[in-house]
């Protein structure tokens, strides 16, 4: 597997769909309140919509190193037990 191909790839696709999804929680008013209890499994009750560039360049890099370590751990081992 190429580690360094697939981490980019993935990195591109989780910064697409972050930003997608948060112009849509952010635009789209109720929404996180309608999606969220099937998304978290449990009732949030009243969430408030912060909406701000801070909150979404956070998330994104909390996003990416997310997937980032999941994508090298994924490498490693095939790497290993090929």
């Amino acid at each position: 597997m190429d580690t360094a191909r697939i981490s980019k790839i993935g990195l591109v696709w989780v910064t697409i769909v972050w930003t997608v999804c948060y112009l849509a929680f952010g635009l789209i008013p109720g929404l996180a309140s309608t999606i969220l209890p099937y998304l978290l499994h449990l009732d949030v009750g009243g969430v408030e919509n912060v909406f701000t560039i801070g909150n979404f360049a956070v998330g994104l890099v909390i996003w990416n190193l997310i997937v980032l370590v999941g994508l090298l751990l994924a490498g490693a081992l095939s790497n290993l037990i090929e």
